[in-house]
Parts: C-alpha cells; structure tokens; sequence
C-alpha cells in the first residue's frame, strides 16, 4: 500500500496482533508520522506549553466561564506538517484521512468512563463539508459517542475573544438525557470559545463532570 499524504510505497506489515486483536495498521509512512509533533505536558485544560494553568485558560477563568471545564487534553501541535493534513482533510473533503489517527484515538480514548460527545456541525456546514470531520474521526477509531448538542449556523472565525465569549446560542441540547460526566471532543482547539460555549450547555442541562479533547492545539 502507499502512504495516504505522501504516496510513498509502504511494505504490507501484518501481525498477530492486527490478526487477532483487531489492531489498527498505521496509513502513512513512518516519515509522515514523524513529522507530526505530539504535546506531553502543558495546561490541565489545553496542553499549551509551560506549568500550571495557562494565560488563556486563567482569563476564561474569570469570565462566566469560569470552571465549566474539569481538565483537558490536546493531542498534537498545529505545525506545518498537521496544518496540511488537516485542510486536506477537512476543506478537500479527503475523508480517508480519518484513519490516520484512528489507533492513537482508539488507544487515548480505550476505557473512557465519560461518555464522548463530539462538537456537531451546523446543518449548512455539512452539506458543505459533506461529512462529519469530527464525528468521522471518532467512527474510524470505532469509539463510541453520543450526539447531546445541536450547532446554529453562527461564525466563530474571524471573531475576537470577547465577540466570541458575548454569543449565545451556538449550541442547543438536543433533549437526550443528560450523563453524569462527559468527554467533549473536538478535532482543533484554538481559542477555547468552542469547548466552554459547549460546555456552558451541557452543565445547564446537568451534566456534573466536563473534560475535553482535541485532536490538534492550535
């Protein structure tokens, strides 16, 4: 088979574990893989670098916002390499790419007491997008979720910290029973808006306990 991103030849590697235990076989290429830079340490909330709660994180913290999320995790930093994976993915509609990080996924998320919940679309964005970004990630690795939240068609792009911490209504609960504890997954964390706006329904529907995950920090 060829690397799914850089097409290179990829010699078949089967094991008694992909056999037997249904493991998942990496898509790319080892330098391909390499190129991409995980995040160890950082904020309890967003990975970014350094000790203890981040500047960002800190400032939410004396907003409205202020302990919606419990703690957190970012997977990968958004460097050149994983900023192509992710507009070929995404804006060229390459849904293959999926599986990429299905077996990271699959191993992070093993065992997760909280019930996952992915950050949805709104319906105009994916007719656009013609698939769940989110949602496919999390169908590939085969972790299983839960739809708790609806997305209006509200812009978050290009709008300022306190633009985005001023919305209301983005998300709306759907009327599913609210879970105890809860894992919001998103595939890009950049300002934090999305995850605590999300978040701020979820507590208001009674949801106890909130952590988040996303695939790249931004």
């Amino acid at each position: 088979m060829n690397c799914y991103l850089c097409d290179r030849d990829m010699p078949l590697q089967v094991s008694w574990r992909s056999i037997f235990f249904n493991e998942l076989e990496s898509v790319i290429c080892h330098r391909c893989r390499s190129s991409f830079e995980p995040i160890a340490g950082g904020c309890p909330i967003c990975s970014a670098s350094g000790d203890g709660l981040c500047q960002n994180c800190c400032q939410w913290e004396t907003t409205e916002y202020a302990g919606l999320i419990d703690s957190g995790k970012c997977l990968y930093r958004y460097n050149p390499p994983m900023k192509d994976f992710l507009h070929q993915y995404k804006f060229l509609k390459d849904a293959v790419l999926s599986e990429v990080f299905a077996a990271m996924l699959k191993e992070v998320l093993d065992g997760q007491k909280s019930i996952v919940v992915p950050i949805p679309m709104n319906e105009n964005k994916l007719k656009e997008r013609t698939f769940s970004q989110v949602d496919r990630l999390l169908d590939t690795a085969s972790v299983p979720y839960l739809h708790l939240l609806g997305k209006n068609e509200v812009g978050l792009g290009g709008k300022s910290k306190s633009e985005r911490m001023a919305l209301e209504d983005v998300f709306w609960w759907n009327g599913k029973p609210a879970p105890e504890k809860v894992l919001l997954f998103d595939d890009l964390y950049t300002t934090g808006s999305t995850m605590r706006l999300a978040a701020k329904v979820l507590k208001e529907n009674g949801v106890k306990e909130i952590k988040v995950l996303a695939l790249i920090r931004a």
